[in-house]
Order: C-alpha cells, then structure tokens, then sequence
C-alpha cells in the first residue's frame, strides 16, 4: 500500500439525531466535503429535515413535535428505531446528537467496538420537565466521559455538564456557513425600521412580547417567520397581530436560506430565552451568529451565555428578561441612532470572521475525527 492511498473517502461516519435540525445539516456537510462517507438516522417530526440529496437519510417518521411533553411515549418507537438501524448500518465512527440518542448510541459503539462522538446541541436533561430532570442529568454526566469526545455548542457549556470531566472536549459553535452571507443589495431599502426574527417558534422565547412591544411603535415593522409547533401559543401569536399592519407572520416553517435572507435585509434581530429554564441559560443559538454575520444588531436578554458573547464583542443590546418597556427602549435606542447599528453591526460581523465563522468550526470538526480515526484504503 503507498502513501497516495491512505485517504479517508472509505470511512463511515453515521449521525443520529432526535428532531431535524440545521446545525447537524452544516456538520455532515463539511465531513462529506472533507472525504466522509456520511449517513443519517433521525426522527424526522416537527418539520422536514433539509438534508442533502446525496446523503442518505433513514428517518423516522413519526410526527411529535420537540418540546410536547406527549413525545416522551414515543421515544420507545425512536429507540428501537435507532437501535435496529445502528446494528444494521456499517460505519466506522457514530455521532450521536444529545443524550436521547447518546445512550443507546453507546451501547451500539461498544458492542461493535467503534469511536462515539457525542455532540451536545442541548443538554437534554435540563430541557425536560422537572420530575425527570434529575434522573437524565445524572445519568448523562455519568455516562458521557464514555464517549471518545465530547462537542460543546458554546464554551459556557462545560459548567452546565460539571466542568471538564472529559479528557476531550470541543467547542463547536452555531455560527452560519459563509457562503450564505453572499448576496448582493439585500440592505433595507424601505422607510421602516425592519426587525426580522427566524427559525423555531416556541412560548419560552418571548414572542408575543416583541409583537406587544412592536405594535406600539412608529416606523418600525416586524418580520416572523418560523416553525411553531404548540398550537396554543402558536394561535395566541397569530391573534396579537391579527389587527397589526407593521407584522408580517408565518409560522408554518420557511426555508433556512429565507431566513437568512430576512436577516440580511433587515435591522435589528431578537432573542429572548427565558433563564429560569436552565438550557437557555446556555443557549447558543443560530440567530445570534446570523446576525453577526449579516452585519446587524441584535437584541438579547440577561442572565444568559449569548449576552456573555454580545457584551463581549459589543454586537448589540441586553435586557432584562420580559421587561417590554426595556424592549422598546432597546429598539428606539437602535432605530433612532443609525451610527450606534451601524457600529454594533460592524462590531458583529468582525467577530464572525475572526472567531465564529463556519470554516473554523468546520476545520475543529475534521480535526477530531482525524485524530479518532486511522485512514485505510
């Protein structure tokens, strides 16, 4: 065998997630372009996964949307699933997405003796409803050292696990794929102050307080688009601007690259976590590297991790958490001083290129497995 032979276009890597999401698409996308043979098992509910055409996807089609409490009697189905689809499958290396796929990816990992990868979009026990809570977290923390490595969305992450009890973690963060950030004349032409929000829709992140917040105001106009998948509140948002002539809604789920597009042509983004919940104290999400990258500011509340990067790297404003009058403020202040947007914008989009864009985290990803996995021809 010579040296020109020894290339990892043979090795097979299967991912294994419980609910579609954008991250994981950016994930197999950059290992299949760097010599991977990837392959996908997922519970495909809530929306479509927007997977690659030529990557092979085996999904459970079971519709129980992520984070309805009524998921949890399904996940028997999802296990024996996954189970059956592990042992069946040939690969060389699993990437398990969150604990609901980690523990029984493990098992699967030990048996074949093949590497695990655990990645970690969201520390699954510190999403649950209380009575569970414990039980998961425990577990989890006790089991994921078992894993090869360990991948983090956001640095303030290794606290929510315990501090660093794995000899080998990784910071991947959720920042967007550069060639999304192409497009030429998408800059608000318009007399209003657009303010554009994306992605996954749910009670916790505040909604109907920036649509309260937005139909008191002169000049301003508010862009939704997103999946909400609980139906109550989903209803109850649709009634707030049901009389609103500055509020643009769709929460049947969108496209990514139209998202993208709403944030690049608007001014301001938001993002609300509520911080009682203990996983958005964490969170890390899309929208705020988004907005960075399409040179705008973004609006963030206290007591979480993303406020940490915003004051940090002065990209935007921080509020408390459903303070509306603080909400106004926040996007008067912003709307009124277009040297002060155009200065967190800029601050923004600096940050992405020197420490956030998708190569980076793409070149850490490729990294771990090189180093977990031996090339054969």
């Amino acid at each position: 065998m010579n040296n020109n032979s020894r290339t990892p276009t043979k090795t097979s890597i299967i991912m294994v997630i419980s609910y579609p999401d954008i991250r994981l698409k950016k994930e197999m996308e950059s290992l299949k372009k760097n010599g991977y043979h990837v392959q996908v098992i997922m519970w495909e509910r809530g929306w479509p996964f927007p997977h690659s055409p030529d990557i092979a996807v085996k999904s459970l089609k079971i519709n129980a949307p992520p984070g309805n409490i009524k998921s949890l009697f399904y996940f028997p189905l999802w296990w024996s699933f996954l189970i059956f689809e592990l042992f069946k499958s040939k690969w060389d290396a699993v990437h398990a997405v969150n604990f609901d796929t980690y523990l029984f990816s493990l098992v699967v990992a030990k048996i074949k003796n093949k590497p695990i990868i655990y990645d970690i979009f969201d520390f699954y026990g510190d999403v649950l409803p209380h009575f569970l809570r414990k039980i998961v977290v425990t577990l989890d923390k006790y089991l994921l050292p078992y894993s090869n490595a360990l991948i983090l969305a956001d640095d303030s992450r290794i606290e929510q696990i315990g501090g660093k009890i794995h000899s080998n973690i990784h910071t991947i963060n959720n920042s967007p794929m550069e060639h999304l950030f192409t497009y030429t004349n998408m800059d608000n032409t318009t007399n209003q102050f657009v303010i554009f929000v994306g992605g996954k829709i749910v009670e916790q992140r505040s909604l109907d307080l920036l649509i309260s917040a937005v139909s008191q105001m002169e000049g301003v106009k508010l862009i939704i688009r997103g999946h909400c998948g609980e139906p109550i509140y989903k209803q109850r948002l649709l009634e707030l601007g049901e009389n609103m002539d500055n509020l643009e809604i769709n929460l049947e789920g969108v496209p990514y690259q139209e998202i993208i597009r709403g944030t690049l042509g608007a001014d301001l983004t938001i993002a609300l976590y509520d911080p009682r919940i203990p996983n958005n104290r964490y969170a890390s999400p899309n929208k705020l590297f988004e907005a960075m990258a399409s040179k705008i500011p973004i609006i963030v509340n206290e007591n979480t991790s993303m406020a940490n990067i915003v004051k940090d790297e002065n990209c935007g404003m921080i509020i408390p958490y459903g303070d509306e009058n603080a909400l106004k403020n926040s996007i008067s202040l912003i709307k009124d001083n277009p040297t002060l947007k155009k200065r967190l914008g800029d601050n923004g989009r600096m940050a992405y290129e020197k420490k956030y864009r998708w190569s980076i985290m793409e070149t850490r990803l490729v990294n771990i497995y090189s180093q977990l996995l031996s090339w054969e021809a």
